[in-house]
């Protein structure tokens, strides 16, 4: 039996997610990879590679003097996962940050969500209305002609929204395109059976791509060291946390005017004489 939200709950996520959608103006679009953007309105984010089985991300680092009260919180996106699951936690952790505003942490079994907490099950359940409106669900499915829901028909949805294929799993059942039976058997399919339908199918992977972005850390950097702030290695320094190089954003160091040796010195005393 599954343990969801009730019916106020769900309706009031979905009010949350129709005004959200609207301040966003993206009431009719699929939102997919646009999320990180969105997000970035709203936190300042970092992106690293944690690893495969470490949090999908977590937000809100604590340890700040006046942490409660920050004006952008920081959130971390664990890049070692899927693509699709860093979009699915993007869009968690919003709703963390627009109505609840305290410390969060996405296990890897997010998805898993029977034991979860309320407001955790109210977060996937945002995520999922915000990534994957009904209205353009049902509208994809009729543009690409899906009349019957198979396995290559989820993974096709999935990969048109940019979505774990368990959230879409869940997703058509919440929308009643698919019933009870369907849903448990879609679920019940393992992750190596999962990857091996996407190959068959010629679907993308979706893996991890181990990125490193420190908000906005570059940038900052270079604007610092073109303004003569800092120095050439501190710019080096910085940028290394980025994973980054000064050559790799086409800045070499500029030559440094060193003093002439003393036979240099003698030569031109010699010159001048």
């Amino acid at each position: 039996m599954r343990k969801g939200l009730n019916e106020f709950e769900i309706e009031e996520v979905k009010d949350q997610t129709r005004e959200k959608l609207g301040i966003c103006r993206k009431a009719n679009d699929i939102i997919g990879m646009q999320i990180f953007s969105i997000l970035g309105i709203y936190a300042r984010v970092i992106y690293y590679p944690f690893g495969i089985n470490a949090p999908w991300g977590f937000t809100r680092i604590s340890g700040s003097k006046n942490d409660a009260e920050l004006e952008k919180p920081f959130v971390a996106i664990n890049t070692s996962i899927p693509v699709p699951c860093q979009v699915f936690a993007a869009a968690h952790e919003l709703y963390h940050i627009w109505y609840e505003q305290y410390p969060d942490v996405l296990p890897s079994d997010l998805l898993e969500e029977d034991e979860k907490e309320t407001n955790e099950k109210k977060a996937n359940r945002f995520a999922a209305e915000f990534l994957m409106d009904e209205i353009m669900l049902r509208q994809e499915m009729e543009t690409y002609k899906i009349k019957r829901v198979t396995i290559k028909a989820v993974l096709q949805l999935a990969d048109l929204f940019t979505v774990p294929y368990k959230a879409m799993v869940k997703r058509l059942h919440e929308t009643g395109i698919i019933g009870d039976k369907a849903c448990d058997d879609f679920l019940a399919e393992s992750d190596e059976s999962i990857r091996q339908h996407r190959k068959r199918f010629g679907f993308s992977t979706g893996e991890g791509d181990n990125r490193i972005v420190v908000d906005n850390l570059a940038d900052l950097s270079v604007n610092a060291y073109e303004k003569g702030l800092i120095t050439f290695e501190k710019l080096e320094y910085l940028l290394e946390i980025c994973a980054l190089k000064p050559q790799d954003l086409g800045i070499s160091m500029a030559p440094v005017n060193e003093f002439p040796s003393d036979e240099e010195l003698d030569s031109i005393m010699e010159e001048n004489e």
